[in-house]
């Protein structure tokens, strides 16, 4: 009778050679956050840096989540999902693993068992836009009102702008406090500006939304918001088509960035914000930059300063107003009609 194979497992390569086995669930995290199953404190790990994870077929994937310094195996950086093979040599910033599987059983070692009731989620890379929304200053804007009249002002404003970005095609929400957090997934090569286009008509959507509020709610001051838009490659669940994003954990960097983005949007004393990477889609149409400023910003954490760009919502609007046929273009992704649109604010 053939012995069970011995559980997988990675090896540190410094230190006390310490041991991870990988027997229990069939996802590892991999990162400076002390919620990851395997976590390294070094500056060049990212919080959410990488993942293993094991497929109902019993094979092992190393996906990198758009960390800042990139995961490496055997030496070469990972720029897609790549099977794990015994012996392979995993680089995380200064940290050196190597992935074991060993073929026969050794001696109280326990059999490789895949877990029951947790079906794999197999997890790709893919292009993602993620949009972070707050509001201004809204706890000292609380303390003006009521504690009743605060939390439904701010679950007015979330509910409403959850269904903005649901209706321009957003994949996943999370509200952080006074802040919403969005993704789009997206699809097909080539089609990245236009989807973009469309996120940008939800944040001016979102404005309009809010400035409805000051009406609805008698405010003395007007609700103000800020925005900030990063793109890039994150590992999303491709159960749903590869579209749908289920733990925002796994999307890495790409999301700290969108945050920072927002916070240099208060600084910049300006509205909205996007990434380089962002506005690179953006620039393909020539009127993009009379309406968006650049410059040189150090975000939380970075080495050096990156380029972002800024503009107000203004000069959005305006922007997006010299391409309507483009955004009537843009109405894939769509979850609900558009005779079912909150009545917070006048259709066009």
């Amino acid at each position: 009778m053939a012995e069970p194979s011995p559980a997988p497992f990675l090896k540190f390569e410094e230190g006390d050679g310490r041991e991870i086995p990988l027997i229990s669930g069939n996802v590892w995290k991999i990162g400076r956050g002390e919620q990851n199953a395997i976590v390294l404190i070094h500056d060049m790990v990212s919080r959410n840096h990488a993942m293993i994870q094991r497929l109902d077929d019993g094979e092992f994937y190393l996906i990198d989540m758009d960390s800042c310094n990139g995961s490496f195996l055997n030496g070469q950086r990972l720029l897609a999902p790549a099977a794990l093979r015994d012996g392979d040599q995993l680089s995380f910033g200064k940290s050196r693993l190597c992935f074991r599987k060993p073929t026969r059983a050794a001696p109280g070692v326990l059999p490789d068992i895949p877990a029951l009731g947790q079906p794999a989620a197999l997890f790709k890379q893919a292009m993602v836009s993620v949009l972070v929304v707050d509001i201004r200053r809204f706890a000292v804007l609380a303390q003006r009102l009521e504690p009743e009249v605060a939390s439904k002002l701010l679950s007015t404003w979330s509910a409403e702008a959850d269904r903005i970005m649901r209706y321009h095609g957003s994949t996943a929400e999370k509200h952080i406090g006074d802040a919403v957090m969005t993704v789009w997934t997206h699809g097909a090569k080539g089609q990245e500006h236009i989807e973009i286009l469309r996120i940008l008509r939800a944040v001016e959507e979102i404005t309009r939304a809010t400035a409805m509020l000051d009406q609805s709610f008698v405010l003395a001051e007007s609700v103000r918001i800020g925005a900030g838009v990063n793109t890039g490659l994150a590992a999303v669940d491709s159960s749903a088509g590869g579209r749908a994003v289920r733990d925002f954990t796994t999307l890495g960097d790409g999301v700290n960035t969108a945050l920072m983005l927002e916070s240099v949007a208060k600084e910049l004393e300006t509205d909205l914000v996007l990434g380089a990477s962002t506005m690179d889609y953006v620039r393909m149409w020539p009127a993009a930059l009379r309406h968006f400023r650049s410059c040189e910003k150090k975000l939380k954490g970075g080495d050096s300063p990156v380029k972002i760009w800024y503009t107000s919502f203004t000069e959005l609007s305006q922007f997006l107003a010299e391409h309507r046929e483009d955004l009537a273009k843009a109405t894939t992704g769509r979850t609900y009609p558009a005779d079912q649109r909150s009545p917070l604010y006048p259709p066009r």
